[in-house]
């Protein structure tokens, strides 16, 4: 709690004030944050043992939903609401957060990183431009592997240069379900 508000209860706040930007009623169940988390780790432990060494971004973090299960990887959080910026230095004083837009922060990447992504791509009316940076990053070498989820049926990066996804998981517990992705 913070204000006395529950964190779903700001998120839903958020989703009324600003459906197409946030893109969920609620932050992703605990099942979809352990979904992506295996993921994210899983993609990690397979890269090469020279690419090893890379740090983890997660877009889009919110209220933590994700970070709860990735904090042992250490990400630094992209969160451009600064309502939520507060909220994730309140609950995760040991990790980097930024209060920044995901495009800013993949323009400014210079060293590969993993990426985490809440990020809704299906109905955020910036998708098309954080795709275009997801892919410039990728394209660069910049990005090792992407993790993101998805509500909707089909591969959200499909057509993209962002071409060697795979749908790592299905998450029936979520509302609603969601497709967890993972790239490399």
């Amino acid at each position: 709690m913070l204000n006395g508000r529950s964190h779903p209860n700001r998120f839903f706040r958020n989703f009324i004030h600003k459906p197409r930007a946030i893109g969920a009623v609620l932050p992703a169940s605990p099942s979809l944050s352990r979904a992506v988390a295996a993921a994210a780790g899983a993609a990690l432990d397979a890269l090469a043992p020279a690419q090893a060494p890379c740090g983890v971004l997660e877009l889009g973090a919110g209220t933590g939903a994700l970070t709860e299960n990735i904090r042992h990887m250490q990400p630094v959080l992209i969160e451009r609401d600064a309502r939520f910026s507060d909220l994730l230095r309140s609950r995760f004083p040991e990790l980097e957060i930024r209060n920044e837009c995901a495009v800013q922060a993949l323009d400014n990447l210079r060293q590969p990183v993993g990426i985490v992504s809440s990020i809704p791509l299906l109905n955020n009316p910036e998708a098309a431009e954080l795709v275009q940076a997801l892919e410039r990053c990728y394209l660069a070498g910049l990005v090792r592997y992407l993790v993101l989820y998805t509500y909707g049926a089909f591969d959200p990066l499909r057509g993209t240069a962002v071409s060697r996804g795979r749908r790592a998981e299905v998450v029936w517990q979520s509302l609603p379900p969601a497709s967890v992705w993972v790239y490399r």
